[in-house]
């Protein structure tokens, strides 16, 4: 067919050989025109429009044969005639230009939706004209883009083939975009004639390569448009998610899994630090804050648009019952292959892999990684803590259709090197197969090594799905991308945030190292040398310093976003009301029940500690987040604290509970004494009091924790961890003591005297622990300070013996600073706890009383004694060192105790610290001068006990000499004192009761064969205690009968001397006379 392309008149007459409706249906949608028959030409306009001349000469000539040409009507009166008159039109058109074929069909069908929709009232036969021109447009596009050589065309648009279909795709909803419905009509014809895949494969394929190129610095929304276009239609999503791309079998690691997906290219889009350029151009004057601040926001602003639209993607996929289950394949592939992103070292690993890319020679070359990025992970855990944004709503129904048992299911992850929360691999493994001898045999064997009763044989096996709704689906993955994504990506921070710290810190001193050189100023080369060397690690200094800064802020752009953080927050209260109604399914109040459900207890730890860890990181990472959290989201949280904080039989690692310590101490407020960092606001804290489970249990429980971390495994030498909780638990602890509901509770818990004989005696061994370092420590610095202070001496030490010296020093402050200000805590909460009447006899205990009095002697010794001139540092107060206030919070307890007349003997049986001399210095200091000092009345009852205390010492050098030489058999075989209370061991010794009583409160063993050893197993020894009384009567008798007869001796040597010098006296007067 030939055709020519003219430019026509505005006006021409119509040519009798069509119908008008046909004419205009040819000029304004099809841009073609049979000569006599463009109409108004003003419609024209995009595709030019083409005159089909050999069309229109065959219709004339076919109008003759039929002898029609007056009557166009009659001729076009069947309306299967139109739709070929239509289709030889069309493809006139295709054939008779050089233009893009698809491009045309596109814009051809939108301009045919358009025109029909200007008809108003359209009779049958347009119904079917314009439906038919629509489907003639799809029909030729698919021909087109499968078969791009049918028509003439450019032959770079005929290299393109299908992919020539990206451009609108990548346009989907704006201007140039696909008309509605042309692509599901598109897809629905390849379907019928099994051509998809010939469309599908390559634009999948090359929407993959296209996403590498993209950043959100730029417009990276086109090839997210293109997919989200193809994902809505059912078939296109199916032929993704069937696609060999999709996930191949040699996808082995994390980093393959993210590269060599269809999907992993879309997911990794992000601003951390693997994107240099968009780090570079954002954050690249490190000065400008406001600039910073706004880059920050920009990225945030992109980040949400990038993922709602994956979100939409991923929600698309989800609801194609053929694309469900693979997407679920391959996140669960996600998970399982970037477990090793959860390990211990990670974060640090990916701190060298950042350093090395600006400072090489710093670190070694880092190996490849194996694992996802930060970008694809957040990502995804973005997206599927979207998907789980209606299942966290408080109340939800949806709660109830998580199944517990999923974790065990190895139909996404295999978890089974996972900790569980209190169960153990064995337990587990014998819980699923209890019929299996051997796994029998193993876990009575795990039983026996813990100490506990097996249960009987014969017991149904753990029940576990054979499938999972799409609720527990989502929960569960949304729980291991966090793992392995987000709470990961914080670890990396924290390590950036230390780093940055301690770069501040080296390059502070080498500043003023730099600085000191300068100032002394020498001609010497080597100095010039030593200059120049100093002045190229301040330069690597500041260089890495900012390197770090970039990085962390786009770090911080990405995970530190308010909208993830919210949706993060919303998840992990769904998980901690899950968790809590999985333990306590009835809702009984605590404590739990004494039988663990198994399914609970075979739950992975991370479940739990994953809800901890978040809390620690936000502290960290965005406290200003935290505090902008509205109480009533903090009740679950709590509700979880308190119900798991003091269950050892459920939750396992002690660590794990311990952390929620750090959340508990951020909803304390801060005092004047306490401002450090880790408190939030006093609006904060308003959930402790309208919480009605904490108001009945979080004190007592918080008080036995406090206790269980010293004797569960591994706790006991856990270093400065453990005090570092119970530093925590001691600022929890005064805040709740003033506050009158739970001050009740601690009353109630001091007053069993059992629970918290051990809680005193953990507060007196830390408290001598933490006063001995903080002293040591600041002896130490001491000594430094008073090197520093002679500069000519200090000058003449070489550069690397002051820089080693400055940090030991910076080590130190540290140190003191942290143990100081341990020391305060617990010694203010003995004060506090000992000034309760009822409770201060609980500390005059046989067990304790001496350790209390011991405790004390030594404190004031170091305060007032000859060795506290070595105390006197700088700046005290940088180390919360406040010699006198601590010297009266300990003259405060010793009057707290004043009224037990056993106490003061405690006092003076302490032969190692007690001075008399010390207690009247302390008197003196605190009865004058600054402030602090004790309030007369306590100064009259520290006085009284001074006194009481030499008198009492008096009274134990008589009893000593009264009791003489002790038999061994009456002496405590530990002490080698007199025995008051005898006990016998299971091994056979003789102890006095308060003696292994004492040693019982920290260790379970008995002192002499190291077998376990507990109060119940001790036994009373009443003979021998009668023997003691026996012997100390008679030792009484005696030395009674010995004072009479020596007093006797005494006044009868007095009478006679009396005598003698009478006699001598009348001698002498006779004499005068």
């Amino acid at each position: 067919l030939g055709s020519a392309v003219t430019s026509l008149p505005m006006a021409a007459p119509l040519s009798p050989l069509l119908l008008k409706e046909d004419a205009e249906l040819l000029t304004k949608v099809l841009r073609v025109g049979i000569t006599g028959t463009a109409g108004d030409a003003s419609a024209r306009g995009g595709d030019p429009y083409v005159e089909l001349t050999d069309l229109a000469a065959e219709l004339k000539s076919e109008a003759a044969e039929l002898k029609m040409e007056a009557d166009p009507t009659a001729r076009w009166a069947d309306v299967s005639t139109r739709r070929s008159l239509l289709d030889r039109a069309l493809v006139g058109r295709l054939s008779s230009t050089n233009a893009p074929v698809v491009d045309y069909l596109i814009a051809s069908y939108q301009r045919c939706s358009e025109q029909r929709s200007r008809i108003s009232r359209p009779t049958p036969a347009q119904e079917e004209l314009y439906a038919y021109v629509s489907e003639l447009c799809v029909s030729y596009a698919s021909i087109a883009l499968t078969e791009p050589e049918m028509f003439p065309q450019p032959p770079a648009v005929e290299k393109e083939g299908v992919l020539r279909l990206l451009r609108p795709l990548r346009e989907e909803g704006r201007e140039g975009g696909l008309p509605s419905a042309f692509l599901s009509k598109l897809v629905a014809r390849l379907v019928e004639n099994k051509e998809l895949h010939e469309l599908s494969a390559p634009l999948f394929a090359q929407l993959q390569a296209d996403i590498g190129a993209v950043s959100l610095a730029r417009d990276f929304a086109p090839p997210y448009r293109a997919l989200m276009a193809m994902v809505r239609e059912k078939p296109l999503a199916a032929a993704l998610a069937a696609d060999v791309a999709w996930l191949p079998t040699t996808v082995r690691t994390g980093a393959l899994l993210e590269a060599g997906t269809l999907l992993g290219p879309f997911l990794r889009l992000s601003c951390f630090p693997n994107d240099a350029t968009l780090v570079s151009e954002c954050f690249g004057d490190l000065t400008q804050h406001h600039s910073l601040e706004s880059s920050l926001s920009t990225l945030r602003m992109s980040l949400q648009v990038l993922q709602g639209n994956l979100h939409a993607i991923v929600a698309e996929l989800l609801k194609n019952k053929d694309a469900k289950e693979p997407l679920f394949r391959l996140v669960g592939a996600a998970c399982s292959l970037n477990a090793m992103r959860a390990g211990q070292y990670f974060c640090h690993a990916e701190m060298a892999r950042m350093l090395h890319v600006v400072a090489p020679e710093m670190v070694e070359e880092p190996t490849p990684s194996f694992v996802s990025s930060d970008g694809f992970l957040i990502n995804l855990s973005a997206i599927f803590l979207q998907l789980c944004d209606p299942l966290a709503a408080p109340n939800s129904p949806h709660l109830g259709k998580i199944d517990a048992s999923y974790p065990l299911s190895k139909h996404r992850m295999d978890l089974d090197q996972e900790t569980r929360l209190s169960a153990t691999a064995e337990d587990v493994a014998y819980w699923l197969a209890p019929a299996d001898p051997a796994l029998r045999l193993a876990y009575e064997a795990r039983c026996a090594e813990a100490g506990t009763t097996p249960e009987a044989p014969g017991a149904a096996p753990l029940a576990v799905s054979a499938s999972f709704g799409t609720i527990s689906e989502y929960f569960f993955l949304t729980m291991r991308l966090l793992h392995v994504g987000l709470l990961t990506s914080f670890s990396v921070l924290e390590q950036m945030q230390q780093r940055a710290h301690r770069w501040k810190g080296e390059l502070d001193m080498a500043q003023a190292e730099l600085m000191r050189l300068r100032q002394a100023g020498t001609g010497n080369p080597m100095h010039a040398h030593i200059e120049a060397q100093l002045q190229a690690q301040v330069d690597k200094y500041k260089e890495v310093g900012d390197a770090n800064k970039r990085n962390m802020l786009a770090y911080r752009a990405q995970v530190a976003s308010p909208v993830l953080l919210s949706s993060a927050l919303r998840y992990y209260r769904l998980v901690a009301r899950w968790l809590v109604q999985c333990a306590n399914p009835t809702g009984a109040d605590l404590p739990l029940p004494a039988e663990v459900p198994k399914i609970f207890s075979a739950l992975p730890e991370y479940c739990m500690d994953d809800i901890a860890q978040f809390f620690k990181q936000l502290q960290h990472i965005a406290p200003d987040f935290l505090e902008s959290v509205a109480t009533e989201e903090l009740h679950d949280f709590l509700t979880l604290m308190v119900t798991f904080i003091g269950e050892p039989r459920y939750v396992k690692n002690p660590y794990l509970r311990a952390t929620f310590t750090k959340m508990l101490r951020f909803l304390v407020p801060a005092t004047e004494e306490n401002r450090t960092s880790g408190h939030g606001s006093e609006r904060l804290s308003a959930v402790f009091h309208t919480h009605p489970l904490a108001l009945r249990h979080l004190a007592p429980r918080v008080m036995q924790f406090f206790v269980d971390i010293e004797f569960t495994e591994g706790a006991g030498g856990s270093g400065y961890e453990k005090y570092e909780f119970r530093h925590e638990m001691a600022q929890i602890l005064e805040y709740l003591w003033a506050q009158p509901a739970y001050h009740a509770t601690m009353l109630d818990y001091a007053r069993d005297a059992p629970r918290f004989v051990r809680f005193v005696n953990m507060l007196i061994n830390d408290s001598i622990y933490a006063m001995d370092e903080a002293l040591s420590k600041l002896k130490d610095i001491r000594d430094t300070q008073n090197a520093m202070a002679d500069e000519a001496a200090w000058a003449r030490l070489p550069n690397r013996q002051r820089q080693q010296q400055q940090q030991q020093l910076s080590q130190n402050e540290n140190t003191a600073r942290y143990f100081m200000q341990f020391t305060n805590e617990v010694l203010h909460m003995l004060s506090y706890l000992s000034a309760e009447k009822d409770v201060a006899v609980v500390f005059m205990l046989p067990e304790l009383a001496g350790r209390v009095a011991s405790m004390l002697n030594y404190f004031l010794g170091q305060l007032v004694g000859p060795k506290s001139t070595g105390l006197k540092v700088k700046d005290p107060d940088k180390f919360f060192f406040h010699p006198k206030r601590l010297l009266c919070e300990i003259a405060t307890t010793y009057t707290h105790f004043a009224p037990f007349e056993e106490f003061a003997h405690a006092v003076v049986r302490d032969e190692r610290s007690y001075e008399t001399g010390n207690m009247r210095k302390a008197i003196r200091v605190l009865s004058g001068g600054a402030p602090p000092n004790l309030p007369s009345s306590s100064l009259a009852t520290f006085e009284a006990l001074c006194r009481r205390c030499i008198e009492a010492q008096g009274e134990m050098v008589d009893e000593e000499e009264e009791l003489g030489d002790i038999p061994d058999e009456f002496l405590d075989e530990i002490t080698s004192e007199i025995m008051s209370d005898p006990v016998r061991l299971p091994s056979g010794n003789l102890v006095d009761r308060a003696t292994i009583s004492r040693h019982l409160l920290s260790n379970e063993t008995n002192p002499f064969t190291r077998q376990k050893l507990t109060l119940d197993m001790l036994k009373d020894a009443p003979e021998v205690k009668q023997q003691i009384a026996d012997y100390r009567e008679k030792c009484r008798v005696e030395a009674a009968a010995a004072k009479a007869a020596e007093k006797a001796e005494r006044e009868a040597a007095s009478a006679q001397a009396n005598a003698g010098k009478n006699a001598e006296k009348e001698a002498a007067n006779k004499a005068r006379e």
